[in-house]
């Protein structure tokens, strides 16, 4: 590719990598590529090789310090916001009691004007003037439910109309006026694991262990049945369960009473294993025999994670992706 002195710093025959990507689309999206990937035993947060490793329910692995740090700092952000939303509903409920009292004082005002109660009433009996009076405020509670509605819009909209004329820049951001929010839905607030396609919850009791096995010395985390190296390629599979291995009469099971209830103070047994093996032992080793070949911890089907890890195995694509986007100014 020829180039033009005019739009080069230099006179190279050959354009550069990084002038090759300027006459790129902008805009255009990239896979990033096996440099840019983590490895399979480096934390989610702090991107170096895991101490004490732990994993969420969905097997992305952690420090446990790193996991720990996160939950606080999550549940402290979530204290701001449930204060936040309190207040916030407080006073939205100020503002619609506030509209509600001005809507029925207009219903009032607009029926004792179309009834004509304003003027002077002449002296009369005191019966007339009860029944009178009873008749009223019936009415009155019956056209204030039918009008309430119609009286808060035409306030909404008269204090709308008077709005436009103050704003006179409503583009700036300072002036721009904000539209009414309606009432929240509950929303349930809880620290979450933002590693994967989805967040997911994330708790202290749902930290997994994980145990990787380096033999030899070696740096890299290898399958403790096959002595396979576990890598982004290859992938891993995380083995969890409640009940250990070596058990006799079935200690981990859960008892029921005489009657058939379970006690509410009955706690889930803690997870044990943790052992990280290759997807080919976990299906012709682990599944058949439901057991870990380590520790011989009972492993059930739902107890087999695979290991998060990045990229999807294939040198085609991988599972993190990057954009650019440019704005152009046009004269």
């Amino acid at each position: 590719m020829v180039r033009s002195h005019a739009k080069n710093n230099t006179t190279q025959a050959n354009l550069t990598h990084y002038e090759r990507s300027l006459l790129r689309q902008a805009g255009a999206a990239r896979r990033l590529g096996r440099d840019s990937f983590k490895p399979l035993d480096h934390c989610n947060l702090c991107l170096v090789r895991v101490t004490d490793p732990v994993a969420c329910s969905q097997a992305h692995i952690y420090c446990r310090e790193c996991a720990l740090s996160s939950l606080i700092t999550q549940k402290a952000g979530i204290d701001a916001q449930r204060r936040e939303l309190e207040r916030w509903e407080a006073d939205d409920a100020r503002r619609r009691s506030d509209a509600r009292e001005a809507a029925r004082a207009r219903v009032v005002t607009d029926f004792e004007k179309g009834m004509g109660l304003g003027s002077v009433r002449k002296a009369g009996s005191t019966a007339a003037s009860t029944a009178t009076s009873t008749d009223l405020a019936g009415e009155i509670e019956r056209r204030q439910l039918e009008a309430e509605e119609k009286a808060a819009a035409a306030i909404e909209a008269e204090e709308s109309e008077a709005r436009k004329a103050k704003i006179a820049a409503f583009w700036l951001p300072s002036l721009t006026p904000e539209a009414p929010l309606g009432p929240l839905k509950a929303i349930k607030l809880q620290p979450l694991c933002s590693v994967g396609t989805a967040p997911h919850p994330f708790s202290r009791k749902s930290l997994l262990p994980v145990i990787l096995n380096y033999p030899g010395g070696s740096d890299k985390p290898h399958c403790p049945s096959c002595a396979k190296e576990l890598t982004n390629s290859s992938g891993g599979v995380l083995l969890s369960s409640r009940e250990p291995g070596g058990g006799g009469d079935e200690p981990a099971k859960k008892k029921k009473k005489v009657d058939g209830k379970k006690d509410k103070k009955e706690k889930e047994a803690p997870a044990v294993c943790g052992h990280v093996v290759c997807k080919t032992c976990a299906e012709t080793v682990v599944a058949p025999a439901k057991a870990c070949p380590v520790c011989d911890a009972v492993v059930e089907a739902a107890g087999m994670l695979p290991l998060g890890k990045e990229g999807t195995g294939f040198a085609a694509a991988g599972g993190a992706e990057v954009k650019k986007a440019t704005v152009a100014f046009r004269v």
